[in-house]
């Protein structure tokens, strides 16, 4: 089978647009839209995957960014993903780009992995600032829509350059408990007692990370926290207006496998953490008349089991997908469970 990359004609963008409404799922379908630029692969005449980009210059600095990159479900595994990523790579240097960047979903292996190959580094917030500068990072929080980006990483590549990853597990543990006690000051005009809402907030935060490296200890392999740094903006309007919205984070194996041992190994955790929130809500809802600690436990926990149950995009890094990616009947009864428990709070 030949695969052929090649730069997409303008009247193919209805197609390519039409392609990556079905690769993807309907939420994240409706953001497709017709592109003005696109390296597209064909395979026998017909256009069969796509990489939509765009490049921003800011400060005389050009970026190259990744907006979607997907595959015809038809033509899955057959190495068209492999070629996209890495002409598109090559047309961006050669369209003289100092910066290459994507935005891509935690447990989207097949993306990021083809990124990490062809020189992308996960990064964090230090490493944008210091290779984009405070112009580029708010482009890309803006124009490229890093603020609503819940659950995803940012992958930087830059010419000439090897960039640092954010592998730390501590120190992505102290960022997200950081930056979510930093966001979630937004509400506290709402608290009536501050400081002890925000103890109970980083307590709940804290415990969920503890109970989901305990039970990561049982599998056979390597496990790292990471914090995924899109969608503050998101957190940030919830937390002012209505909720709380914490910045999602998880714990990653090193290496992944596409077999179920693997898949239940994610849903294993995911499962301790849930269980964790549930436990943690019903012991607050009963005690919760007897001190405020309780009160806002409850609260806190009724909202972050809301998310646990939304196993769908933009709420699929707050666990609940994994679950549903190992055993939907057990999804569907921690789901069940979490809906009478909410339902029971509001008697």
């Amino acid at each position: 089978m030949e695969i052929v990359i090649r730069t997409m004609e303008q009247e193919e963008a209805k197609e390519v647009k039409k392609i990556g409404k079905r690769a993807f799922n309907f939420i994240e379908g409706m953001f497709v839209s017709e592109p003005k630029h696109a390296l597209v692969a064909v395979v026998d005449g017909k256009i069969t995957g796509a990489i939509i980009y765009k490049i921003t210059e800011v400060q005389g600095k050009r970026t190259g960014y990744f907006e979607y990159a997907f595959v015809d479900p038809d033509y899955h595994g057959r190495g068209i993903g492999r070629k996209l990523y890495q002409a598109t790579t090559n047309h961006l240097w050669e369209q003289g780009c100092d910066s290459q960047a994507a935005l891509v979903k935690d447990d989207n292996v097949g993306s990021w992995s083809l990124f990490l190959k062809n020189g992308f580094s996960r990064v964090g917030l230090p490493e944008m600032f210091r290779h984009l500068g405070v112009l580029g990072v708010l482009s890309q929080f803006i124009r490229n829509l890093f603020w609503l980006a819940i659950g995803m990483d940012f992958y930087l590549a830059v010419r000439n350059e090897t960039l640092e990853s954010k592998d730390s597990t501590g120190r992505q543990i102290g960022a997200y408990l950081l930056i979510n006690v930093l966001l979630i000051l937004l509400t506290l005009y709402r608290i009536k007692e501050p400081m002890i809402f925000l103890g109970v907030y980083a307590g709940i935060l804290a415990g969920r990370i503890a109970v989901g490296r305990i039970m990561a200890m049982s599998s056979k392999s390597e496990w790292q926290f990471r914090m995924n740094n899109g969608g503050a903006g998101v957190a940030a309007i919830v937390n002012f207006f209505s909720g709380v919205f914490p910045m999602s984070g998880n714990w990653y194996p090193r290496d992944y496998e596409n077999t179920n041992e693997f898949r239940r190994d994610l849903g294993m955790v995911a499962l301790a953490e849930w269980l964790f929130m549930i436990v943690l809500t019903g012991v607050s809802m009963i005690f919760q008349s007897s001190h405020l600690i309780f009160q806002y436990a409850s609260w806190i926990g009724e909202i972050l089991l809301i998310y646990r149950i939304l196993a769908f995009y933009p709420f699929e890094a707050y666990g609940g997908s994994r679950v549903f990616c190992w055993n939907r009947w057990l999804y569907c009864a921690m789901a069940l469970i979490s809906v009478l428990l909410i339902a029971f709070m509001q008697l």
